[in-house]
C-alpha cells in the first residue's frame, strides 16, 4: 500500500506544482485552444491554454516507472512498459494534433491518414513487445469463450486502441468532464487489479489518478487549462491497454459506457444527417445536448460522474 500511496502522491505533487508554470508559459506564448465555431457558445473560453495533458501524462508516467522499478526492479520496468508506452505514444500523437491546431488556428490538426498511420505504428510496437514478453494473443469473449487469434490479435489491438482513444477524445468537450469520468474508470480498474494481484497496474493507475486529481484542480469549471488531444487520446489508450493486460477487455464496454454513449451519439447524428438531413440529438456529442437544454457545466459533469460511478459499482459487484 505504501508504494501505491507514493505513486499517487508523486504524480499529484508534480502536476500541482508545475501546472501553474505551464499555464503561465502557454499564455505568454499565446498558445491557446481553438474554440469551435459550431456548437454551444464557448467563446468565453477563448484564450484558455491547452495541452495540459502533456504535464499530467508525463507526471503519471514518470511516477509509474519509478514505483514499478522500486517495487519489482527490472521485471517491474518491463511490465509497466506497455501501459506507459500506450499513454505516451498517444499523448505524442495528440500533442502533434494540438500543436497543428494552434499553429494554423483551425479546428483540424493532424490529418486523418498521417494520424491513423501514427496510431497503427504505436499498435505495432506494442504488439511486438507483447510477443517478446510471451503474452498470449487470446481473446476472452463473454458468454462465448476463449479464442486464440494469433497474428490477427493485432487487428483487435489496433481497433481497441484507436477506438477508445477517440471515444475519450469525443468526451472531452466540457471543463472537467473527461478528467472526472476517466478518474472514476481508472479507479475501478485499480480495484480490479488489486483483486487480481496485478500490483504494477495498481501502481500505474495510482499514478494516473494522482495526476488527474491534480489536473482537475485546474480543469474544473471554469477551466484554467484544457488537457487537449494530448491528454484525451492518452487516457483512452491507457484504459484500452490495461483492460487487455488484465484479460478483461470487453469490460471496458460497461465501465466506459459514458464514452460509448458519447461516441454513438456522434455516429448516429452523422448518419442521420448525412442520409436524411435530420438530427436525432440537439447536438452531438451528447453532452452538448444537455447544454442546449440549459444545463451548466457543473450539472453535466455531476451527472456524468455519478452515472460513471454507479456503473463502476455495479460492474465491480457483478465481477466479485
Amino acid at each position: 500500500m505504501t508504494e501505491y500511496f507514493w505513486a499517487f502522491t508523486r504524480a499529484f505533487i508534480v502536476t500541482v506544482i508545475f501546472m501553474p508554470a505551464v499555464i503561465k508559459f502557454l499564455k505568454q506564448s499565446k498558445e491557446q485552444a481553438v474554440i469551435r465555431k459550431l456548437g454551444p457558445d464557448h467563446q468565453s473560453k477563448a484564450g484558455t491554454p491547452s495541452m495540459g495533458g502533456a504535464l499530467f501524462i508525463a507526471a503519471a508516467s514518470l511516477s509509474a516507472l519509478i514505483g514499478s522499478v522500486d517495487y519489482a526492479g527490472k521485471i517491474g520496468f518491463i511490465m509497466v512498459l506497455i501501459p506507459i508506452l500506450a499513454v505516451v505514444a498517444y499523448a505524442i500523437i495528440g500533442g502533434i494534433d494540438d500543436a497543428l491546431k494552434m499553429i494554423h488556428h483551425a479546428d483540424d490538426g493532424f490529418r486523418f491518414i498521417p494520424k491513423l498511420l501514427a496510431q497503427t505504428l504505436c499498435a505495432i510496437v506494442i504488439i511486438i513487445i507483447m510477443w517478446i514478453m510471451h503474452i498470449p494473443f487470446i481473446l476472452n469473449i463473454p458468454f462465448i469463450g476463449v479464442f486464440n487469434l494469433g497474428i490477427f490479435y493485432f487487428i483487435f489491438l489496433w481497433f481497441w486502441l484507436v477506438g477508445w482513444s477517440n471515444a475519450t477524445n469525443l468526451t472531452d468537450g466540457l471543463d472537467g468532464l473527461l478528467a472526472g469520468t476517466s478518474l472514476i474508470v481508472y479507479f475501478v480498474y485499480t480495484w480490479i487489479a488489486l483483486g487480481a494481484h496485478n500490483h504494477i497496474i495498481v501502481i500505474f493507475n495510482a499514478s494516473i489518478i494522482g495526476a488527474l486529481v491534480g489536473f482537475l484542480l485546474f480543469n474544473k469549471p471554469k477551466a484554467k487549462i484544457f488537457m487537449g488531444d494530448t491528454g484525451s487520446l492518452a487516457l483512452g489508450a491507457g484504459l484500452a491497454i490495461e483492460s487487455i493486460v488484465l484479460g478483461i477487455p470487453f469490460s471496458l464496454l460497461w465501465f466506459g459506457l459514458i464514452f460509448v454513449i458519447e461516441t454513438l451519439s456522434v455516429v448516429i447524428q452523422t448518419i442521420s444527417y448525412h442520409f436524411w438531413k435530420k438530427r436525432i440529438f440537439p447536438m452531438a456529442p451528447i453532452h452538448h445536448s444537455f447544454e442546449k437544454f440549459g444545463w451548466n457545466e457543473w450539472q453535466i459533469d455531476a451527472l456524468f460522474w455519478i452515472v460513471t460511478a454507479i456503473i463502476g459499482i455495479i460492474g465491480i459487484l457483478y465481477m466479485s
